[in-house]
């Protein structure tokens, strides 16, 4: 009877933890695995990524994948990131804010609309990674 027990509840929590290694992927896949300079200094490409994330456009399997994860992204500012994630985040922001300022802008309204996560967000560009 107690085998039955254990195997349940492994049977039970596995899928959470498939789930959380899943999730562990994604992270990887959008951050680690991507050349993040390539889509930010290529207007034609950040434009078809920017088109899927307003929902003006198709979206490839990696942007849709991104655009899933903008909202967890901003709410936890990373939270789930290594710091290596984080690392490629900041750089990230503090490219294409400067470039693109409309369309951060435009980000903001869709994924942010009561500006409650862009403090956290500027807090975490300004943060000193070395410290």
């Amino acid at each position: 009877m107690l085998l039955l027990a254990t195997v349940v509840l492994v049977l039970l929590a596995a899928p959470q933890a498939w789930a959380e290694e899943e999730e562990d992927d994604i992270y990887k896949k959008i951050f680690d695995d991507v050349d993040v300079d390539s889509i930010l200094n290529n207007d034609r490409i950040l434009d078809t990524y920017l088109k899927c994330f307003f929902n003006t456009g198709p979206c490839s399997n990696l942007a849709e994948t991104m655009k899933g994860k903008i909202p967890e992204v901003f709410s936890t500012v990373c939270g789930r990131c290594t710091d290596k994630q984080k690392q490629i985040l900041r750089h990230c922001l503090h490219v294409f804010i400067p470039k693109r300022p409309d369309d951060w802008k435009k980000i903001l309204e869709i994924y942010d609309p009561e500006g409650k996560y862009w403090p956290g967000i500027k807090a975490f560009m300004d943060e000193d990674p070395n410290a």
